[in-house]
């Protein structure tokens, strides 16, 4: 049930609803109520296991994967026989973590570090575009390579992967972007959960999922298997969260958490050491948020603003004076890709405000500002203030490349499927996607996105709804609560942090620190002492904290700063109370 009336930015908040016999079920094990609560909205299915810790045995044998055993059989003999390998990769985080994972397996499996037989290739955003190409299955040709390994890219190829068979090149593809009713390539050994005939237990994984489950199986029998699998779910908790697969399957949560016990407990190479320490991340526990917010930004500027092959020479460089330098090289990249995605960012805002459309696209020249490389990160920030689907494209002459990024009741990708007829090529996920298109369909491209958005709402523009997971009164917030809450974690895509009402709340101290973007206040607790509270991004909702009571609709977090920890509560939204 919605509330009905809107709240301080115009959204209507929407209490989740859970069964009460799984709610008892929770209490039942000694569980707080709210934290009951909780465990039977995201993990309904495990309500009796306590949303237990994520364990190394809740990653699926690999082997039950489609195709997995003739793509073991596959890369064993080119391993044996010294054939000539090439991983290709998409430039963005899944598609390097996807090839450092696949090297470093084919490196351990043919029992040498250099691997002078395996080589990799990334794309160059500007010059090749997205996709495993036809030019780049030609150059594989042309150095004599054998067989060509596809990660986060290749499915959709058809036209490269038949090109590469014609020189008889095999290939082998990973990848998770298959849209519903598509058909994989027939020419190629295909590892893609959503296929049809894959009955694999988790079709979510990310391809640097897939590649893990790879390296998995081809090192079976390796002596070291257990220890190099430790060491890359470090690569694949990055990619996974920073492409946004769903973190509600087993095994995703357990990629990720295993993946954060390793960074914060196992040792580093040196150029994992660098990446972490020009992240500033070292010295306080790494979490979640830490690879979606600061790890993932940095690997993926490499790909947005030069060439992601940064990345990859980095976190397989030996000596430590070259990482540094490499890693200040990324650190610039993406120094230069804030400043690029900020005058966008303002930009795109400001035209944003003036449109009504449903499916808001913002169009310029890339010579103008709208650089391809930020596009993505430009619409997410736009979708989050207009609460609509949003497009951004540069245009580069007679093409224009853009990002989609879209909210609940809008499949990005189903959009574009409405105009096909329109678009060079297109691919991506639910929430996000990417397309490119002759700028003389642009327009047609507009009117058709907006078209599916009225099909899809039955309306102009989908309601602005913030979810709500409980209600809780200041005296139910505490350390308590935190402990219990993090038990649901990993949080991510499909796994948000819990999302609080605080009800009846009198702020003290507020503060609005518009240099800064910044609303910040304490909650008062009774008996004594105080919760922090913070809002970016809303100074000019500010003002509208101060006097009478306001419910407070955000996530409880912990926030630590040089040696101290205290409680944090970061708000989403808020309401006059009722």
């Amino acid at each position: 049930m919605q509330s009905s009336s809107p709240s301080f930015t115009g959204a209507l908040w929407a209490p989740l609803v859970a069964a009460p016999e799984l709610i008892a079920r929770g209490a039942a094990r000694g569980l707080s109520p709210t934290a009951a609560r909780l465990l039977a909205l995201r993990f309904p299915d495990r309500v009796d296991e306590g949303a237990a810790e994520p364990v190394i045995e809740h990653l699926h044998d690999p082997t039950t994967m489609l195709h997995m055993d003739a793509a073991v059989d596959r890369l064993r003999r080119s391993v044996r026989d010294r054939e000539r390998i090439r991983v290709v990769t998409d430039y963005d985080v899944d598609g390097t973590t996807s090839s450092l994972i696949l090297q470093a397996a084919l490196k351990i499996a043919a029992g040498t570090s250099e691997g002078a037989n395996i080589t990799y290739h990334i794309p160059h955003r500007f010059v090749e575009g997205y996709g495993f190409s036809v030019a780049a299955a030609e150059a594989a040709a042309k150095d004599g390579v054998s067989l060509i390994v596809t990660a986060d890219i290749g499915v959709r190829d058809h036209a490269a992967v038949a090109k590469a068979r014609e020189y008889g090149i095999d290939v082998l593809v990973c990848d998770h972007h298959l849209p519903h009713g598509a058909q994989v390539p027939q020419d190629a050994i295909v590892l893609c959960p959503p296929q049809d005939g894959d009955s694999y237990a988790n079709p979510s994984l990310a391809a640097c999922g897939i590649s893990l489950k790879v390296a998995q199986a081809l090192l079976a029998t390796h002596p070291k298997r257990d220890e190099v699998v430790r060491s890359l779910l470090k690569l694949a908790a990055i990619g996974t969260v920073a492409d946004l697969v769903p973190l509600t399957t087993r095994e995703n949560r357990a990629i990720v958490a295993l993946g954060l016990r390793e960074l914060n407990t196992g040792r580093h190479s040196v150029g994992l050491t660098a990446l972490l320490q020009a992240a500033g991340l070292g010295k306080e526990p790494i979490r979640e948020n830490d690879l979606g917010y600061r790890v993932g930004p940095r690997i993926n500027a490499a790909g947005r603003v030069a060439d992601a092959k940064l990345v990859v020479e980095l976190l397989t460089c030996k000596d430590a004076a070259r990482a540094t330098e490499l890693a200040g090289e990324i650190e610039r990249l993406n120094s230069q890709r804030r400043d690029l995605q900020g005058k966008l960012s303002e930009d795109a805002l400001r035209r944003a405000a003036t449109m009504n459309d449903p499916f808001v696209l913002i169009e310029g020249r890339e010579e103008d500002g709208y650089h391809r490389g930020v596009v993505g990160i430009v619409a997410s920030r736009v979708k989050d203030e207009v609460h609509r689907p949003v497009a951004i494209v540069s245009i580069q002459g007679d093409r224009a490349v853009g990002s989609i990024r879209s909210v609940p009741g809008v499949h990005a990708v189903q959009a574009l499927d409405s105009a096909r007829d329109l678009l060079e090529k297109y691919g991506g996920h639910p929430v996000a996607a990417g397309f490119t298109v002759p700028t003389q369909h642009l327009e047609a491209l507009r009117q058709r996105l907006c078209d599916f958005v009225r099909n899809a709402v039955g309306g102009d523009a989908p309601v602005h709804v913030r979810e709500v997971d409980a209600f809780l009164d200041v005296s139910d917030v505490g350390d308590g609560l935190l402990a219990e809450l993090e038990r649901l974690g990993p949080f991510g895509m499909g796994n948000p942090r819990p999302r609080l009402v605080v009800r009846r709340v009198e702020p003290r101290n507020l503060e609005v620190r518009a240099d800064k973007g910044l609303v910040k206040f304490a909650i008062p607790r009774l008996g004594g002492g105080w919760i922090e509270a913070v809002w970016w991004d809303h100074t000019d909702l500010g003002g509208r904290l101060a006097g009478g009571p306001i419910d407070l609709l955000g996530d409880l977090q912990e926030h630590r700063w040089n040696g101290t920890r205290r409680l944090q509560f970061q708000l989403h939204d808020a309401r006059a109370s009722g």
